[in-house]
C-alpha cells in the first residue's frame, strides 16, 4: 500500500479549457497542475461556476483539454483517438452526477446490469448491498434522492472501475444524507481500493479524511493533503 500511496495515478499537466463564442473567449479552466494518488480520496471544492464540472468531464475523458495533458496510469490520454479513450472509460472510470441519470423504466438491478460488460444479476446485487441498498426491484421513481445516488455509485463500479468521479453527488441532499453518502464513499475507498475524486461547493465536507483542492475561477489555488 505504501507504493500505491506514493504513486501519482492521475496527473493534470498545465490544463486549459477555452471556449470560443463568436468574439468572446471563455477560459473555463486555466493553468491546472495537480495529481491524484492511486487509492486516494480527493475533494475539489469551489463555488458554482468555477469550472468543477468541466474539470470532472476532462478527468473522465468526456472532453479533451484545449491545452495540456491528462495522464492516467502514466499514459497521456489527451492525444489518443476517441476509440481508445472510450476503452479507458469502459475499463477504468466510473462516473456519478448530481442528477442520477438512472433509466426510469428499469429497476435497480436492471440499471446495473445494462452497462455491464457481462450481465450478472448476482454481481449487481452484491454491489447494491455494498452501497447499502437491497430493494433490488425498486424503480427510480420510487426511490429517494439518496437511494438514487447509492444506486448510481453501485452502477459506477459495475465493470471493476478503479477510478470513481463524482460531480456534486451531495448537491441535492440534506446535510445528514450528504454525510451518510460521504461515509459510504470513504468506506468504498478503503475496502475497494478506489481512487475517488469528488466535486462540491460544500466546504463542510472538508472535515472528512481526504485530500482537498480549492478551486476558483477555473484554476486550483490550494491543496491540502491528508497525511494521517
Amino acid at each position: 500500500m505504501n507504493e500505491a500511496e506514493d504513486y501519482a495515478y492521475i496527473e493534470l499537466n498545465d490544463i486549459w479549457k477555452i471556449y470560443k463564442n463568436e468574439d468572446d473567449v471563455i477560459h473555463a479552466l486555466s493553468r491546472i497542475n495537480c495529481s491524484f494518488k492511486e487509492c486516494s480520496f480527493n475533494i475539489i471544492v469551489g463555488p458554482s461556476g468555477c469550472g468543477k464540472s468541466t474539470l470532472i468531464r476532462i478527468l473522465g475523458l468526456i472532453e479533451t483539454p484545449s491545452l495540456g495533458n491528462v495522464m492516467i496510469n502514466c499514459e497521456n490520454t489527451s492525444d489518443l483517438p476517441q476509440k481508445i479513450r472510450n476503452s479507458i472509460i469502459r475499463d477504468e472510470i466510473g462516473m456519478v452526477f448530481q442528477s442520477s441519470n438512472l433509466i426510469q423504466t428499469l429497476n435497480a438491478i436492471e440499471n446495473l446490469t445494462l452497462p455491464m460488460l457481462s450481465s450478472d444479476n448476482e454481481k449487481a446485487k452484491d454491489l447494491l448491498n455494498k452501497v447499502g441498498f437491497n430493494d433490488y426491484n425498486k424503480y427510480p421513481n420510487e426511490m429517494s434522492i439518496q437511494e438514487e445516488q447509492r444506486v448510481c455509485i453501485a452502477r459506477a463500479m459495475v465493470n471493476n472501475h478503479s477510478i470513481i468521479l463524482l460531480d456534486e453527488p451531495t448537491g441535492a441532499l440534506h446535510s445528514k444524507e450528504s454525510f451518510e453518502i460521504m461515509e459510504l464513499l470513504l468506506e468504498l475507498n478503503r475496502s475497494e481500493g478506489l481512487t475517488i475524486i469528488l466535486t462540491t461547493n460544500n466546504k463542510k465536507l472538508s472535515q472528512f479524511d481526504c485530500n482537498m483542492f480549492e478551486m476558483i475561477d477555473g484554476t486550483i489555488l490550494n491543496r491540502t493533503e491528508h497525511t494521517s
